[in-house]
């Protein structure tokens, strides 16, 4: 599998490229392209046009969750002339509404709107995007640190309740070395992740994990995610997005973590 970022908030010097507090990525695996995720601006299409990336390839849109820094871009992707309808993957919540402090933080674009351009897949069960790539579903919460937390609320059927974040997914890659582990915040929490993603693909090695941990205080969680990353053994660590630098910096003490931009390219057997 080949993985492009395509957006996130670092970018390297000398490396002219777009940046936002966003995450996009761009996935080739056996044969099959995907986008998962999308910004939250039309940026990540420049970027993938100045890489010499055709996003109308994508076979399928997967959505990481509902938070407009992912699903921000799916209004400007509406333009883009596929050749053929892909698929759009999402958690059932991911296209309700969803607010915090009484701002919009959700898909720009309604699952009506969506349901014109792409098929539409909305589950909480995990799917096979190939014979080894995965993506989780609802992930259960199994760790006894990573409880589910509210940020803001979501509306269903006409009310509004506090949103847990049910929606928050990843992607698992079964590769020769174990698994690579790909997110975009990891609201669920990323050991939850991890433990699913053992779980469902029956792999108990993870070799890397790519992503947003949404960790930005060095508090008891993070310590317990830092010490729990460490006893699995990871070869490679790419914490990036919503990770911020002093839990990267302490990840680092006790785990190799290493440094990606917007543009970064990278390849797993």
């Amino acid at each position: 599998m080949r993985l492009t970022i395509l957006m996130d908030n670092h970018t390297e010097i000398d490396v002219y490229y777009l940046g936002e507090p966003a995450v996009s990525y761009w996935l080739e695996a056996e044969g099959k392209c995907f986008l998962f995720d999308t910004g939250y601006s039309d940026a990540f299409l420049k970027n993938a046009r100045d890489m010499g990336i055709d996003v109308a390839k994508a076979e399928a849109i997967l959505l990481s969750h509902s938070h407009n820094d992912h699903t921000g871009g799916l209004q400007p992707l509406l333009a883009v002339d596929f050749p053929k309808k892909p698929k759009l993957l999402a958690h059932p919540d991911a296209l309700l509404p969803h607010e915090w402090n009484g701002m919009d933080i959700g898909s720009p674009v309604s699952e009506g709107k969506l349901a014109e351009k792409f098929e539409l897949h909305l589950t909480k069960e995990p799917v096979w995007l190939t014979e080894k790539l995965v993506w989780l579903g609802e992930i259960p919460h199994t760790v006894d640190f990573e409880p589910a937390y509210a940020i803001g609320t979501v509306e269903k059927d006409g009310k509004k309740e506090a949103d847990h974040i049910p929606d928050d997914t990843a992607l698992a890659y079964v590769g020769e070395k174990g698994l690579t582990i790909i997110t975009g915040c990891s609201h669920a929490g990323i050991c939850n992740i991890i433990a699913y993603a053992k779980k469902l693909t029956g792999v108990e090695q993870v070799q890397s994990i790519l992503g947003g941990f949404h960790l930005f205080d060095l508090d008891e969680r993070a310590k317990e995610t830092i010490a729990y990353l460490k006893e699995e053994n990871i070869l490679k660590l790419y914490p990036c997005h919503c990770t911020s630098f002093a839990v990267r910096a302490a990840l680092h003490a006790e785990s190799p973590v290493t440094e990606v931009a917007v543009g970064t390219a990278l390849e797993w057997k």
